[in-house]
């Protein structure tokens, strides 16, 4: 009797390694690798999860709708062009599955995070990456590395573990840059920690502009809610229908 056989490409896609949860041999541990807020969760938020569990026997309303217009209300945003999902490693595969396919080409910059090229192979799409210049993204190295495969682009900004980002007018220069069949997607799960950068903001204002770039956004970071993998994105209606 003869195996299943994964579709091609599948099995060449390697996984993806997160920070490690314990090491063997050792009594106290400081963990760095995943990001981990280190205060943990606020207390806040710990007294909600116990009021929720009373309603485990519910399902939950698959819209988010709640979380979505508190979210609208806190970033002065439109309700109906966010989408929340398990962590923005979800929606970031929704897009890829959404907007590429086999032979066509993610781009994003060098070190940028691993769910990009994993997601891409996924589909069968090209993973490319763009050279960085003193560890920042480079945008005239984006620009140069679109050809007419290339469906979406990612920039995490800023970026981890770089520690680094590019500002809104060189944003707005990428996106200029990009054909309009192109999607871009601002990677901002760090935005947070950018408060009184007065020349960067997380993407929103692009996703305003009309075009079709996608901000995404995390409660794993700022908040320390990583066990609860919860994430959100901010897109263009028919973008965020799609998804």
């Amino acid at each position: 009797m003869s195996a299943p056989t994964p579709r091609p490409g599948i099995l060449d896609i390697a996984p993806y390694v997160g920070g490690k949860s314990r090491t063997d041999g050792a009594t106290r541990v400081i963990k760095l690798s995943s990001n981990e807020g280190a205060l943990g969760p606020s207390p806040k938020a710990i007294e909600a999860l116990r009021k929720s569990a009373e309603k485990l026997h519910r399902y939950p309303d698959g819209g988010c709708e709640a979380l979505r217009n508190k979210l609208a209300e806190k970033y002065n945003l439109e309700a109906d062009q966010i989408v929340c999902g398990a962590g923005s490693d979800e929606l970031i595969t929704l897009l890829i599955r959404a907007y590429a396919g086999p032979g066509d080409e993610v781009l994003y910059s060098q070190h940028g995070f691993l769910m990009y090229p994993i997601a891409a192979k996924g589909v069968g799409a090209v993973p490319v990456t763009a050279a960085e210049t003193n560890m920042t993204t480079s945008v005239d190295a984006l620009l140069a590395a679109v050809t007419e495969k290339t469906k979406i682009v990612f920039v995490a900004n800023p970026n981890n573990p770089t520690g680094t980002y590019i500002n809104d007018a060189e944003m707005k220069r990428l996106r200029d840059g990009l054909r309009e069949d192109i999607v871009l997607v601002v990677d901002a799960a760090y935005a947070e920690f950018m408060t009184g950068q007065e020349d960067y903001s997380a993407g929103e204002e692009l996703v305003r502009a009309g075009k079709n770039t996608v901000m995404t956004r995390t409660f794993s970071k700022i908040y320390g809610l990583g066990g609860i993998r919860l994430g959100w994105c901010y897109a263009p209606v028919d973008i965020a229908d799609v998804l």
